[in-house]
């Protein structure tokens, strides 16, 4: 006997089989999609955790490293102080040493150093004021007003007590003749003063002073003469006796070379005169008449040279000795412009 289906039921177990899979395949997927977001919620949750973990490592050793560093930075600090400490005793010292060798210095210069080198002294002679500055070098300058002398000078120191010597008589002091000296005061204070004598009845004192400069005021409205301007030397048996130096704006130096004595001061142009003016108590006025000739100038009744020139090397010291005069009235007035420098010598001695 053949079955037959009932095509209904079939198609209604059918449809509840389907039914039946789908919900189980669904669950199924839905338990593995629960499973898979667990599985990466999980998985997400480790890497966190991990990263978490390295991240707290990593901060915990960027804090010990700072930390390190930190302590490493104190340390070096708190060991700097020592090693300044260390280096400012032997400056300190230093310090303090230099400190008491100036104060000695001081001292010394003060109250015990009683010579009369590099210092500046004067004396008063018939109302003019000398002043004299003895150098290290056994040199010594003397000024009377605009005037110089050069020289040198010798001291002794034995049993019978100091002595000082110039090779030039100037203000008070004869040439070659000891004077004995003594120094009281202080240098340090500009309040000494050198007791200087040659016997009981020729006695004298200079005094530590500052050195009044006498300038001449420059000529105004000055030309001059080019020909002129230069220095100028007078030479006689290998020797430089007389020195001139003309300057563009009027200054004027006028040089006794073997005597050491230097006229400062100015000149004006009159004609063929010269009119040269220096200062003592008061200034000077010496006409002199000039000549150029090239290289040579006629000065004070003497003939010139210009320093430096061939002029200077060929001519004879003897050809200028004697001024070129032509008649009488040439060898007076020579002779009265060397007796008026000879003059202005003698009053610087």
């Amino acid at each position: 006997m053949s079955e037959k289906t009932n095509p209904e039921l079939n198609t209604e177990e059918t449809a509840a089989s389907v039914s039946e899979d789908t919900e189980t395949t669904v669950l199924t997927d839905n338990d593995e999609a629960v499973d898979a977001e667990s599985n990466e919620a999980i998985v997400n949750n480790d890497t966190e955790n991990t990263v978490s973990a390295d991240t707290t490592a990593v901060e915990a050793a960027a804090d010990t490293a700072v930390n390190e560093e930190l302590t490493d930075i104190t340390a070096t600090e708190e060991e700097q102080p020592k090693k300044k400490s260390g280096l400012q005793k032997p400056i300190i010292i230093a310090c303090c040493i230099l400190l008491v060798a100036i104060l000695g210095f001081l001292g010394y210069m003060a109250f015990f150093l009683k010579e009369p080198e590099n210092v500046t002294w004067s004396n008063d002679v018939n109302d003019v004021t000398y002043y004299y500055e003895f150098k290290s070098d056994g040199t010594f300058t003397g000024y009377l007003g605009s005037i110089e002398m050069n020289g040198s000078f010798q001291k002794t120191n034995d049993e019978n007590g100091k002595t000082i010597t110039l090779d030039k008589s100037f203000g008070s002091f004869y040439q070659g003749a000891p004077a004995a000296y003594s120094i009281k005061g202080s240098r340090l204070f500009g309040n000494q003063e050198m007791s200087c004598s040659y016997s009981e009845e020729y006695e004298f004192t200079l005094k530590q002073s500052k050195r009044d400069k006498k300038m001449l005021d420059l000529p105004e409205d000055f030309t001059a003469d080019e020909a002129l301007v230069g220095s100028w030397i007078f030479k006689y048996m290998n020797y430089d006796i007389y020195k001139v130096t003309f300057n563009k704006d009027g200054s004027m130096v006028l040089e006794f070379l073997q005597d050491g004595v230097k006229y400062n001061g100015i000149y004006t142009i009159d004609g063929s005169t010269i009119n040269f003016t220096y200062y003592v108590t008061d200034s000077t006025v010496v006409p002199i008449d000039y000549a150029v000739d090239g290289d040579y100038l006629t000065f004070m009744g003497y003939q010139f040279v210009r320093e430096g020139s061939e002029a200077e090397k060929a001519t004879s010291d003897q050809a200028n000795m004697i001024p070129q005069a032509n008649n009488q009235a040439q060898e007076t007035q020579a002779a009265e412009a060397v007796t008026e420098a000879a003059e202005a010598k003698e009053v610087a001695e």
